[in-house]
């Protein structure tokens, strides 16, 4: 027979001396534990700090974003400070309403809701038609209503709604697919879904999100935000800037658009992330400390909203904030110590050919040859022109190789060769490798040496075959 244990025996002897002498039991009764009482939304704060990492989500066999992403949601997860800072949480559309379950959903509306963040999601808000739109970010409107009454079927109240790109896609946009809208329609058709949106949830707040991906983007997207007052007797709640990198007066530009969204009275922000090529969670995070850096401690940004986000593979770790190198961690060193983020010393040093000297066989403007040594994989140098074509990097010194790595930058892909030349002596180079195979955007292609090379000072990469014009996203060599 099982043993009871002293506090069982406690329990029964009070209630049988209780029934001997007629009076009521004295019997403990559990009591339920409360909840700790949410804390206080703050959709005042200014700036206004948004975070929106990648739920781990699996495509033709390949896992992409942050394997982590749940264990934010737990009650001691280890971003207790980094939340502090922050005020809103955002979602992905797709998997708020398709990729989730329902008690995930649930989960994390509630923790989200404890830590005192506002909830947001990112939706496409118009719907495609059988001339154009589909597959078109922007164009998801047939799911964009179901997964606002998915989050409120779990129990959330949504604050933000983040419209995914539509007036570039339904308006700028010259691809397949296009819809060449004028501004007016697309005005029109973004307060019909507000409208929608405000029938579920009719305090949330609706904003835009845009992408700077060329010439005259800040003159659009100021017209833009005057435009859509203008259709709709209201202004856009806020504009949320998603940057082409290789873009490289993207400063300038987001500025602009910060400057005149403050003069009409419309919040502008500026959406940080790294590069999809990049290949692990340090160089993710290095560069977009840089980004952070150049538009904010350089340019002189003052952005009404930060968003720190990623719709890349990396970084595959949201925790622990105490660790520099997690998506917290980095939210975590913004606030406390900003000029510290991007690249570390001892990584950039392990780089022989980050920001040397470079000379090239020709160049486009804004593509020049540093590009190919500045660290970013978002950035690049671009010939113009089919091979032949060559790029050289001079090392300031004879030193020892042991690895070469090149990332490519190639549109379409095809059969290319491309060969290695080095030595001390930039007028009398010896032929070291030649890669020839069929190569495409963004592989890399690596040469190891062995025994390591030695009294290398120049390194020139000529392209003798590709059906691309030549060009590199990085040159690295250690």
């Amino acid at each position: 027979m099982k043993k009871l244990s002293p506090s069982v025996w406690t329990v029964l002897l009070l209630a049988t001396l209780a029934c001997n002498l007629g009076i009521p039991a004295l019997i403990p009764t559990p009591t339920a534990t409360a909840a700790p009482t949410p804390k206080p939304l703050n959709l005042g704060h200014k700036p206004l700090y948004w975070f929106a990492p990648l739920p781990p989500k699996t495509f033709e066999g390949e896992t992409d974003g942050s394997t982590d992403f749940m264990n934010l949601f737990t009650p001691d997860a280890p971003w207790s400070q980094s939340s502090n800072y922050l005020q809103v949480f955002k979602l992905y559309g797709g998997w708020a309403v398709r990729d989730s379950t329902l008690p995930q959903l649930s989960q994390v509306i509630q923790s989200v809701r404890q830590r005192g963040l506002a909830l947001a999601v990112e939706v496409g808000p118009l719907n495609p038609t059988d001339q154009c739109g589909a597959h078109l970010e922007g164009f998801a409107g047939e799911e964009a209503i179901p997964t606002l009454q998915r989050i409120k079927t779990a129990g959330g109240d949504l604050n933000f709604i983040t419209m995914d790109e539509p007036y570039f896609n339904a308006h700028l946009f010259d691809g397949p697919q296009a819809c060449h809208w004028t501004t007016e329609k697309t005005a029109q058709d973004l307060d019909a879904f507000i409208q929608r949106a405000r029938a579920i949830f009719p305090n949330v707040i609706v904003g835009d999100i845009e992408p700077i991906t060329g010439p005259g983007d800040d003159r659009a997207y100021k017209e833009w935000i005057d435009a859509f007052k203008q259709v709709n007797g209201y202004d856009l709640a806020f504009l949320h800037l998603d940057v082409a990198w290789s873009e490289t007066n993207w400063p300038a530009k987001v500025k602009a658009i910060e400057d005149h969204g403050r003069e009409r009275n419309v919040p502008v922000g500026i959406i940080y992330l790294g590069n999809f090529q990049d290949p692990n969670d340090e160089a993710w995070l290095s560069i977009t400390g840089e980004r952070v850096k150049r538009y904010e401690l350089e340019t002189g940004g003052q952005p009404a909203h930060v968003i720190f986000q990623s719709w890349n593979d990396k970084p595959d770790h949201v925790l622990p904030e105490s660790n520099p190198f997690s998506f917290t961690g980095f939210i975590k060193t913004y606030f406390e110590n900003k000029a510290s983020l991007g690249f570390r010393p001892d990584y950039l040093n392990a780089n022989l050919a980050y920001m040397k000297s470079v000379r090239v066989s020709s160049d486009i403007r804004g593509y020049e040859g540093a590009l190919a040594v500045d660290g970013d994989l978002g950035t690049f140098w671009n010939s113009g022109g089919l091979p032949p074509k060559w790029i050289e990097t001079d090392l300031g010194q004879p030193t020892t190789v042991t690895a070469i790595r090149l990332v490519i930058e190639q549109y379409p892909a095809g059969d290319t060769i491309h060969q290695i030349w080095g030595g001390a002596d930039a007028n009398n180079q010896t032929l070291l490798h030649e890669f020839n195979g069929f190569t495409q955007d963004p592989n890399t292609l690596e040469f190891k040496p062995s025994p390591p090379l030695t009294n290398i000072r120049y390194i020139k990469i000529v392209t003798t075959q590709s059906p691309s014009w030549t060009a590199w996203r990085e040159i690295e060599i250690r």
